[in-house]
């Protein structure tokens, strides 16, 4: 909720304060707020809804469309709990980190919610504990851990 409220704050100084909305042109229409028409309220409103849901729109593309990475860099994140920035940028890339301790952990299933596989399901990074995990052999006779 905090960031919906910071979203809007600023969207709503970037029309009022520092002119950035092409309908109300650049002007300062924050000091007088209280002596402003009802339209140009309703147009500040406007300008401030469509300023957030580009916003939330770019973002969400941007998520789509690097899915893959984000799924590589979770997973790496769940196996090694911590990544230098030369680190994150090889995982992003799908290269396998070396020399680096992976952290011991169960299953995890984070449940869809419409939103994409399980990171079970997701493509491993190479050399993580998933990758291991999924290409060794069932284990054999009747105990299961």
């Amino acid at each position: 909720m905090q960031d919906i409220q910071q979203a809007t704050a600023r969207a709503y100084a970037m029309v009022t304060m520092f002119g950035m909305s092409e309908k109300l042109g650049n002007v300062d229409l924050a000091s007088n707020h209280d002596k402003l028409s009802a339209a140009t309220r309703e147009l500040i409103e406007s300008e401030v809804r469509r300023m957030i849901e580009e916003g939330r729109t770019r973002a969400t593309n941007l998520l789509i469309s690097r899915r893959k990475q984000l799924d590589f860099l979770a997973q790496a994140l769940l196996d090694y709990e911590t990544l230098t920035k030369d680190e994150a940028y090889k995982v992003i890339k799908g290269e396998k980190l070396t020399g680096k301790t992976i952290m011991p952990h169960g299953p995890i299933k984070v449940p869809d919610m419409g939103r994409g596989p399980l990171i079970s399901e997701v493509p491993q990074i190479p050399g993580s504990k998933a990758e291991e995990t999924d290409s060794k052999p069932p284990p054999q006779g009747g105990a299961v851990a």
